[in-house]
């Protein structure tokens, strides 16, 4: 009888620390999306600040960089890339915004350019479907 109990105790005791390394591994997971989720939406929301045609500034493309600070640690390659290459693509939209502005550009110049803004406007528009599926992977939740 005592080592029919001993068993039981043993098996409810594995059990109970199978239980406790599901809800861990649970509880690690949902606090990674807790840190990447910002990240995500900062994305987002510099891709709206762009979308809605407000002139892009440094103060925006450095707020754009503090809120990636982590992104090395949080994600793979493919969304850091993904991120320096909106940081790049936005410094070169202000330098076609700050070009523009210069009203002494010859008109044949400033029709190219505004041709490439154009076409650099229209790239960030088709970014906010990329973002979504490079970032869901990672933003996924398991329901295991």
């Amino acid at each position: 009888m005592t080592t029919w109990l001993i068993i039981i105790i043993s098996a409810l005791g594995l059990w109970i620390g199978y239980l406790q390394y599901l809800l861990s591994k649970q509880r690690s997971q949902l606090d990674l999306y807790d840190k990447r989720y910002p990240v995500f939406l900062a994305t987002m929301q510099y891709l709206s600040f762009i979308a809605e045609g407000r002139n892009i500034t440094n103060e925006e493309l450095i707020k754009f960089l503090r809120n990636l600070k982590d992104k090395e640690f949080l994600f793979g390659k493919d969304v850091q890339q993904f991120l320096d290459e909106l940081y790049k693509k936005g410094v070169d939209f202000l330098r076609y915004k700050n070009i523009l502005n210069d009203h002494n550009l010859p008109m044949e110049k400033r029709e190219k350019l505004v041709d490439e803004e154009a076409a650099l406007f229209e790239w960030f528009l088709k970014q906010f479907d990329e973002s979504r599926s490079i970032f869901k992977k990672y933003l996924a939740i398991d329901k295991k």
